[in-house]
C-alpha cells in the first residue's frame, strides 16, 4: 500500500510538473489569444475522472448571511444542499493542459444575490499550476465580462501531495484545500458589501482521475 501511494504522489507530481514542461514549446508555437490557449495541448491526466467540490464551513456561512444562492453552469452539476458541485473530468471530458500553466474545465459556478440583483458568473473554470497553484476563473457581473481570469483560491503544492492516493483505477487527490485570495475578497467585498475574508478557507476539491472507464 505504500508503494501505491508513492506512486500516486508521484503521479500528482508529474500532473503539477508538467504545464511547466509544456510552456516554452507552446508558447514559441501557438498565437496568444484565448482561443489558441486552450486549443494548444489536449493533454489531460487522465482519460477519464470526476471531481466533486465542497464549500467551507466559512464559505457556507457567509452565504447563508449575505443570502447568496450558488448555482451550476453546465458540465457543472449542483449538490442537492447547494453548497458543493460535482463535474466531470478527463481528457475524455474536454479538459486540457495549456502552456499558461492552467487546467481547463469546461463549466462553472454562480453566486446570486436577490436583495442587490447582483449574479456572478465565475467561467469558464481553469486550476491554475504556475505560478501559484489554486483556482481561477473568468468573471461575469450581470452578465459583463469584468475580468479574463481572477485567481479565486489558491492551495500549495504541499497541500495537494499530502492528500495523494491510489484508487483501484487510478489515483485520488482527497479533499485538497483551498484558501480565498485578496483578489476574491476584494471582488465579493465590492458586489456583495461584505466579501469573504482573505486567507480564509474556501473550501475542498477532491478529484478523482481514472484510467479505465468507470461507467
Amino acid at each position: 500500500m505504500r508503494i501505491l501511494r508513492k506512486l500516486a504522489i508521484a503521479a500528482t507530481a508529474l500532473a503539477l510538473a508538467a504545464p511547466v514542461a509544456l510552456a516554452p514549446t507552446a508558447q514559441a508555437s501557438a498565437p496568444v489569444t484565448q482561443g489558441a490557449d486552450q486549443r494548444a495541448s489536449r493533454i489531460y491526466i487522465s482519460p477519464w475522472g470526476s471531481a466533486k467540490v465542497r464549500v467551507s464551513d466559512t464559505t457556507k456561512a457567509w452565504l447563508i448571511a449575505k443570502d447568496i444562492k450558488l448555482g451550476a453552469i453546465a458540465p457543472f452539476t449542483l449538490d442537492p444542499d447547494g453548497f458543493g458541485f460535482d463535474m466531470p473530468i478527463g481528457s475524455t471530458a474536454g479538459d486540457h493542459l495549456d502552456e499558461k500553466g492552467r487546467i481547463f474545465y469546461p463549466g462553472g459556478i454562480t453566486l446570486k444575490q436577490d436583495s442587490s440583483q447582483t449574479y456572478i458568473e465565475l467561467v469558464p473554470t481553469w486550476i491554475r499550476v504556475m505560478p501559484q497553484p489554486g483556482y481561477s476563473a473568468g468573471v461575469k457581473v450581470n452578465g459583463e465580462s469584468v475580468s479574463d481570469e481572477t485567481l479565486i483560491a489558491y492551495t500549495t503544492p504541499a497541500e495537494v501531495l499530502a492528500n495523494g492516493r491510489p484508487t483501484l483505477t487510478g489515483f485520488t487527490l482527497d479533499r485538497v484545500p483551498f484558501h480565498v485570495t485578496e483578489d476574491a475578497a476584494t471582488l465579493t467585498k465590492a458586489y456583495f458589501g461584505d466579501g469573504l475574508k482573505a486567507d480564509s478557507m474556501f473550501g475542498t476539491l477532491t478529484p478523482r482521475f481514472d484510467y479505465v472507464p468507470t461507467n
